[in-house]
């Protein structure tokens, strides 16, 4: 059977199903396909930025190499602490007084939200495998579920009924299941290695947190 006579065989509502399966399918490799490149380009770059934060003695110099890595967690946290205890020491400068501890506080706090506004945008469009995962099963069983009381009712017609009958109608229906597995399973897969993947760079970023924080307490930042 060629897809033509497929098509003309099932009802109007199943090839909606399909439709609707073949679209979530569709944007959800979309969504895989972009968010590991994303996620591929970060960890690079994370990795990178960490050579050169080992590397470089001087704060200033590293804030101006860390404008060159666009996608990485930690040189945004570093660029965001380095710029907040800056500001914090010009406002000091001019109420004669030093770096207290508890600027540093607000230099914490300051990391936190940039870390939470990285793993956000790493974590955007993961909805859209979570979506696909939980309800292409249940569009495709609602497909097969009216495909295979469309094919009793033919059967209903007929005179006569034998296996050879039925069975291309329950078949034809069964159809839709399938494409709602073949949309969910690749799409759980992609969202539970995402996530693993976003969890890493969570870890990583919560002890550059720590190792950036002792670093300032020791003036390096004034470097």
């Amino acid at each position: 059977m060629n897809l033509f006579n497929f098509m003309n065989q099932i009802s109007l509502l199943a090839e909606a199903v399909l439709g609707f399966l073949l679209f979530l399918s569709s944007l959800s490799w979309g969504v895989i396909f972009y968010k590991w490149y994303i996620l591929t380009k970060t960890a690079r770059e994370n990795n990178g930025f960490i050579r050169i934060f080992k590397r470089v003695d001087r704060f200033s110099k590293l804030y101006q190499e860390a404008g060159d890595y666009r996608r990485s967690t930690l040189a945004f946290m570093f660029r965001t602490a380095y710029e907040k205890i800056k500001g914090i020491e010009e406002r000091a400068q001019t109420r004669g007084e030093g770096i207290r501890e508890s600027d540093l506080e607000v230099v914490h706090r300051s990391l936190l939200q940039s870390r939470q506004e990285e793993l956000t945008r790493l974590e955007s469009y993961l909805p859209i495998l979570a979506t696909t995962a939980n309800i292409s099963p249940f569009v495709g069983l609602f497909g097969t579920v009216w495909g295979i009381i469309h094919a009793f009712r033919d059967i209903s017609h007929q005179s006569s009924v034998s296996i050879a009958s039925v069975a291309p109608g329950i078949a034809d229906a069964l159809v839709t299941t399938a494409a709602g597995l073949f949309a969910a399973i690749p799409a759980v897969i992609a969202y539970n290695y995402f996530l693993q993947r976003i969890r890493g760079v969570e870890g990583l970023a919560e002890s550059f947190n720590m190792e950036l924080l002792n670093v300032m307490a020791e003036g390096r930042w004034k470097e």
